[in-house]
């Protein structure tokens, strides 16, 4: 037999994992996909936390209670409808000592020749009654039934004011309401300690129990 004919014997298959460049190439690729599921996770779990945190700041933000000091506070406001202030008029004044002798004189109420000096105002309109309304949002702390006076009401007031109306009729409020600014509280009457003054409204304001004058804040 020729030697050409002679069978030549098969090659061996190669190892792969017997090759230098295997393992590392193995481990190479092991730690990629450690490093990128360590950070997928991380990202994962650090999301929803962010967006909580956003949503809480802006669920929160509306109830703030910076709304109530940016309140505006309340001015004091005339005790009836300003459409009546150009017929209205001050009778009575209130009784300042640093005031001019004529007006202190205006401002002593006499009865049965005794005088007394005027701690508000007494306030007409044509003579006629017209409607007694809250100078100032607050609440009531008595409504004294006086046919003398002419019943009286007591408004307490969040800025340390006090208003009080005499000469008033047909109440709608009661001790312990609540009424707003311009609120109507009664009607303007007369009365029996002051008759010469007619139909009218006797107005009182005191800052932290102390008497001042209302035309001080008041343009008559």
């Amino acid at each position: 037999m020729r030697e050409e004919n002679k069978q030549k014997p098969t090659p061996q298959k190669s190892n792969v994992t017997k090759q230098r460049w295997f393992w590392p190439v193995i481990y190479a690729s092991f730690s990629i996909l450690l490093v990128a599921g360590v950070w997928g996770y991380s990202a994962f779990t650090n999301s929803p936390k962010e967006t909580g945190t956003s949503n809480l700041t802006a669920t929160n933000g509306p109830s703030s209670p910076s709304v109530e000091t940016n309140a505006t506070p309340e001015s004091l406001k005339y005790p009836f409808k300003e459409a009546l202030l150009k017929d209205a008029k001050v009778l009575q004044d209130y009784y300042d000592v640093e005031a001019s002798e004529e007006s202190r004189e205006g401002a002593l109420l006499v009865f049965n020749q005794t005088f007394t000096t005027s701690d508000g105002i007494a306030i007409a309109v044509k003579g006629e009654s017209f409607d007694v309304l809250a100078a100032l949002s607050g609440t009531v702390e008595e409504v004294k039934n006086d046919p003398f006076v002419g019943n009286e009401i007591t408004i307490s007031h969040s800025n340390g004011m006090t208003t009080k109306y005499s000469s008033v009729g047909e109440i709608t409020v009661k001790k312990g309401d609540k009424v707003d600014q311009g609120q109507k509280l009664g009607k303007a009457i007369s009365n029996e300690f002051n008759p010469t003054a007619g139909t009218h409204l006797y107005f009182e304001v005191m800052q932290e129990g102390k008497h001042i004058n209302p035309k001080s804040l008041l343009a008559f």
